[in-house]
Parts: C-alpha cells; sequence; structure tokens
C-alpha cells in the first residue's frame, strides 16, 4: 500500500482542522428542547410535578390475601353511572391547538431606554401616537366604506322599486313576481349584512349605461325634406318663379365670394406694367457674365468716377435764444393747466348726470342680454340644425333641381329629369352628421419607372461579348 503524501499546504488552514464528533453535544440540546417543548426543564420543575405518592395504602401494608377477598354473600348490583354531557367550550381538539411550550417569547424591544426622557423614548412616544392616528382613520375610512356600500345597497333597492323601460333599444331584466326583495332579507337574515352585499355584487345583473347617441339624434333635420312646390312637373308660375330667385340667389352669393377672394389676391400685371420689371431681372442676371472694364474704355465714353460727388449745402443749427426758451415753458404750463380744466370740467359735467349714465348703462346690460340669448339660440340651431365638419372637408349644399321656363312640359312623360336619388340621399346623410363630408377620389395613374439594364449598359466600343 502507498503512503499517501501530505499536499503542500499550510497546516493553520480550514482544510487540516481536526474533524470532532459533536453527536452527544446536540443530542443532548435535542433533549433539552423537547422537555421544553413538553412541560418544561425536568431538572427545574418541583417533585410533586415529576412523581405521584399513593396514599391509598399506607406505607409497609402487604398485598390482601385470599382470605380477605372472599367473596360476600351479599350479592352488589353493579349501577351504571349517567354519562356527562359533553362540554363543548372544553375539548380535546381545541386543546391541542392551544401552546404547551413553556418557552418564553422574545422580548420586543431589548433596547428600551430606561430614562422617559430621553430622546429615544420621545420618538417612542411620538411613533406610537401616529400609529394611533393611522389606527383612527383606517377606521374612520372602514366606517366610510362600509357607510357607502349599505347607502349604494339601498339606492339599489329603490331603483329596482322604481324601475321603469324608458329606452327600447335596452332590455330590463326584473322580477316578474316581485319575490326578489323577499328573497334578499331572507338572504340577508342568513349570512348577514356584509356578505349578503358580496353576493349581490357576484350574482347581480348590471345596468350598463348606455351611450345618449343611440337614442338621441345627431340632427333633428328630417330624413326627407319635402320639395319645394316649384320643381313639380306642373308648377304655377309664382312658385316657379321662385323657385328661380333662390337658384339665382345661390347663384349671386357665389360669385360675391370669388370677387371677394379675387379682391383679397394681389392683381394681375399688364404687359406694359410687367416690362421694366422683365428687364431688371434680365440686368440683374446677367451681371458679373461681362466684363465691365471693356464698357468703360470704349471710345466715345467719358469716366465719370470722380465727377460724380455730389456737393450738399452745409447744414445750420439754429440756436434758441434763453427768451424764446422761457416762452415755450409759460405756454406749456398754460397748455397743462388748461388741459386739467378741461378734464375737471368733464368730471363735474359727469356727476351732474348720473341718471343718463344709469340709462346708459341698462340699456347696454339689455343689449348683452339680448345678444346673449341670441347667441344661445343659433348655437342651439346649430347644434340641432346645423352640419359638423367631421373631416377635411366643409359641407357644401347640392344644387337646386330645376327645371328652366322653356323645359317645362306638363306631363311627365316628356319632361327632362333632373337631380340624382342617390346623389340625394347621400348629401341627406353628410347634412344629418350621420357620414363625414367626403369628394370622390379622382383615379391616379402611376408613372411607369423605366431603367436601363446593367447588360445593355455595358455595351460599348471596347465591348467584346463572353
Amino acid at each position: 500500500m502507498v503512503r499517501k503524501v501530505a499536499k503542500h499546504v499550510a497546516r493553520n488552514k480550514k482544510k487540516y482542522w481536526r474533524q470532532i464528533s459533536t453527536k452527544d453535544v446536540e443530542d443532548g440540546l435535542e433533549d433539552i428542547r423537547v422537555e421544553e417543548m413538553t412541560g418544561g426543564r425536568r431538572s427545574e420543575q418541583p417533585d410533586h410535578i415529576l412523581y405521584h405518592i399513593d396514599n391509598e395504602r399506607p406505607l409497609g401494608s402487604t398485598s390482601p390475601s385470599a382470605d380477605d377477598m372472599e367473596v360476600s354473600p351479599v350479592v352488589r348490583r353493579s349501577v351504571r353511572k349517567q354519562r356527562e354531557k359533553l362540554d363543548l367550550n372544553n375539548l380535546n381538539t381545541y386543546k391541542i391547538l392551544q401552546p404547551h411550550s413553556c418557552v418564553p417569547p422574545p422580548c420586543v424591544d431589548s433596547r428600551e431606554p430606561k430614562d422617559p426622557s430621553s430622546k429615544s423614548s420621545k420618538r417612542l412616544v411620538e411613533t406610537e401616537k401616529t400609529v394611533e392616528m393611522r389606527r383612527a382613520a383606517k377606521k374612520k375610512y372602514q366606517n366610510a366604506a362600509k357607510q357607502r356600500s349599505e347607502a349604494k345597497q339601498k339606492t339599489a333597492l329603490e331603483k329596482a322599486d322604481k324601475l321603469e323601460l324608458v329606452d327600447p333599444h335596452v332590455s330590463q331584466v326584473y322580477d316578474l313576481w316581485g319575490t326578489q326583495k323577499e328573497k334578499k332579507q331572507q338572504t340577508q337574515s342568513l349570512v348577514g349584512p356584509v356578505l349578503a352585499t358580496y353576493l349581490d355584487q357576484v350574482h347581480q345583473t348590471y345596468d350598463w349605461k348606455v351611450p345618449s347617441h343611440i337614442v338621441k339624434k345627431p340632427s333633428k333635420l328630417p330624413a326627407i325634406e319635402k320639395p319645394l312646390p316649384g320643381i313639380s312637373y306642373n308648377p304655377t308660375y309664382d312658385d316657379h318663379q321662385d323657385l328661380l330667385r333662390k337658384a339665382v340667389e345661390v347663384e349671386l352669393e357665389k360669385e360675391r365670394k370669388e370677387l371677394k377672394l379675387q379682391k383679397n389676391l394681389p392683381a394681375k400685371l399688364t404687359q406694359t406694367e410687367a416690362e421694366p420689371i422683365k428687364k431688371a431681372w434680365l440686368k440683374e442676371m446677367a451681371s458679373g457674365l461681362f466684363d465691365d472694364n471693356d464698357v468703360d474704355n470704349e471710345p466715345g465714353t467719358e469716366s465719370t468716377s470722380l465727377n460724380s460727388v455730389s456737393v450738399g449745402k452745409p447744414v445750420t443749427v439754429e440756436t434758441k435764444t434763453t427768451q424764446q426758451r422761457n416762452k415755450e415753458k409759460i405756454h406749456k404750463k398754460k397748455e397743462a393747466l388748461a388741459k386739467a380744466a378741461k378734464e375737471k370740467r368733464i368730471q363735474d359735467n359727469e356727476l351732474f348726470r348720473l341718471k343718463s349714465i344709469g340709462k346708459e348703462i341698462k340699456s347696454a346690460e339689455l343689449g348683452y342680454k339680448q345678444k346673449g340669448e341670441k347667441r344661445k339660440i343659433e348655437y342651439a340651431n346649430r347644434e340641432n340644425y346645423g352640419t359638423k365638419k367631421f373631416g377635411r372637408y366643409k359641407f357644401e349644399d347640392a344644387d337646386l333641381d330645376l327645371n328652366l321656363s322653356e323645359e317645362i312640359t306638363g306631363n311627365l312623360r316628356t319632361l327632362k329629369a333632373e337631380g340624382n336619388l342617390l346623389h340625394d340621399r347621400f348629401k341627406s346623410l353628410q347634412k344629418r352628421n350621420i357620414i363625414e363630408t367626403r369628394i370622390r377620389a379622382k383615379p391616379t395613374k402611376t408613372k411607369m419607372k423605366k431603367y436601363e439594364r446593367r447588360s445593355v449598359r455595358e455595351v460599348g466600343v471596347d465591348y467584346r461579348p463572353k
């Protein structure tokens, strides 16, 4: 057998520690733990707990002989004892759950200061006060939540009693025989109010809030407007003239808007007015293209660079005398005094016309009130009968469908049809805010992309086929 050679490691390392068995120590500690868990340490308990002294026979007495144990002629009957009633408050199952360990609980705060005036004790008192305040606030919040839930339950019951079918689009579920309230009271009496509320929340059918726009129409305009009497195939003269007058007003309004737009835009220049602007632009663009020295050195031209300097008249500064300055000061003072007197006179006049000022204020307030009411009416009309802008385009009414005087024949067979029924329905949906205003999309044709192939691009003078 080959002897193992020790590794060259220092002997003071953990690897070379001597392994001592600590099983007996651990067994002793385990016995101590078991004793503490089952009544306490045996060495510390008194004798009357560990031992029981039998006092039925005195010490030194012998066991009873066979003579003493002779059966007596009197036969005794055993009387059956009545079974004791079960004590529900002292059951063995509850005793098992009670703590039976004699190990004292750990100290809550071993660092508690002895001096009540120290900082740590004051801090502890403040912490306790804060905790108490938080507990009180939490209890208050819980009470408030409980009260809210009770009030909500009460309002729900009242609502169930006063339930009415207002909206025909929403189906309302209710008890036909009215036993829902009795069932709820019976459940509450059995399980309590808190659990009854929870069961109602779990098993109830919620009345979901229906959006207002389902019942409310987006516009009060009729779906099909009544046609004008002048549109008839055989109208009277006055009705047809009224229709033509309305069509003329629409066209004049369009022309007025067009003229207003053209008026705000810059006017176009005529040919004669645009000619000098064009020449100046050409001169500015051609500057620097030609040599200016050649033009200056041409025969017949004289250099006027030195003679072009203009000499103006000398500037003379007029000085004011002391007399003139004094006169100006006096004049300024008089103007200031006159202005102050005028303002005072105006204030005095305003004081004497207080009644007329009050009337003016009342009339102004009346005017503001009338304007406010007018604005409210206009807003209501705009909300009820106006067309809103949902998209990028503004709604424009369709042109009036009309026939001229020479186009009216008096019978349906030879009458020229005007308008389109589908277009009329489409405009009606847009006007009543059901769909957004849109225009017909024009078809766009994509341009053909052209490119040169690489094989064709390589063909040149020095090209040699592979």
